[in-house]
């Protein structure tokens, strides 16, 4: 996964987006954060490579939170410039973002890497800078179409997830 990642995904984004300044991914397995990270990192030492994750003790299904000791075994601590939690009402606002204003049938996941992706352009923004900000869809809906999370009150659908979703 990694090295399809790094010999594929990164190769395109640099292509589509050059002037790249930052590239955030979800803090799951890590394949294609360490993927296009190091591909990125070695082509654009400058880009910024950012982890979406949890915010500690808290649960946005697909990632993890290296504080509570989940290490993955593609984890290259060296790839990463910084990671960016996010909680799980975060998330699932933005994965319905995704798909009312986008049409994006995305995964909780991909809602808190873009939540993560907006936050930056944000910081960035309010410091005057350009930023150029590519994050990857990493995950469909499907497998969350029986939590409530793309319709309903968010309090709901966040009850919804806080269970085990599949053994």
């Amino acid at each position: 996964n990694s090295q399809t990642h790094y010999d594929t995904t990164g190769p395109e984004i640099l292509e589509d987006l050059p002037e790249i300044t930052h590239f955030v991914a979800g803090l799951g397995t890590t394949g294609t954060l360490m993927g296009v990270g190091r591909f990125l990192r070695e082509k654009k030492p400058d880009v910024q490579i950012v982890a979406a994750e949890p915010r500690y003790g808290e649960l946005v299904y697909g990632l993890r939170n290296l504080d509570e000791g989940f290490v993955p075994e593609l984890y290259d601590e060296s790839v990463l410039s910084s990671r960016y939690s996010v909680g799980p009402r975060d998330a699932l606002m933005r994965t319905r973002q995704l798909l009312h204003e986008e049409g994006i049938f995305a995964g909780i996941s991909t809602g808190a890497i873009l939540h993560a992706a907006l936050g930056l352009a944000d910081r960035a923004a309010g410091s005057g800078q350009e930023a150029d900000i590519c994050f990857v869809v990493c995950d469909g809906g499907w497998k969350y179409l029986s939590t409530g999370a793309y319709e309903g009150s968010l309090e709901d659908a966040e009850q919804a997830i806080s269970g085990q979703l599949w053994a």
